[in-house]
């Protein structure tokens, strides 16, 4: 049930859209993805979070910063109240997480 409160809330939801480090170069081509987000940003405002699952994440994050700023100087982000944030995680299976140093 906790859910349908967090839905029902009059605070500011997140809309978290998760990618990977090797997904990435995709976003720049994906406008209809913008014109989704702005049709449901119309029925219900909500904060842009980008979460970016990477081995290398600074060089993701920085790829990742340079197509956002990109689709806001074209105007594509232009319906948000606030800039998109991105958060990083390292891939639940991350290469160094097999390996035995005992």
């Amino acid at each position: 049930m906790e859910i349908f409160s967090t839905i029902a809330s009059p605070a500011l939801p997140e809309l978290v859209i998760i990618h990977t480090g090797a997904t990435i170069h995709l976003l720049p081509r994906v406008v209809e993805l913008y014109k989704t987000l702005r049709k449901m940003n119309e029925v219900r405002p909500f904060k842009l979070v980008f979460l970016l699952e990477a081995e290398d994440i600074w060089v993701a994050r920085r790829n990742l910063e340079g197509i956002l700023d990109s689709a806001a100087a074209k105007g594509l982000l232009d319906f948000l109240d606030s800039p998109p944030t991105i958060r990083t995680a390292r891939p639940r299976h991350y290469k160094w997480d097999f390996l035995d140093f005992s």
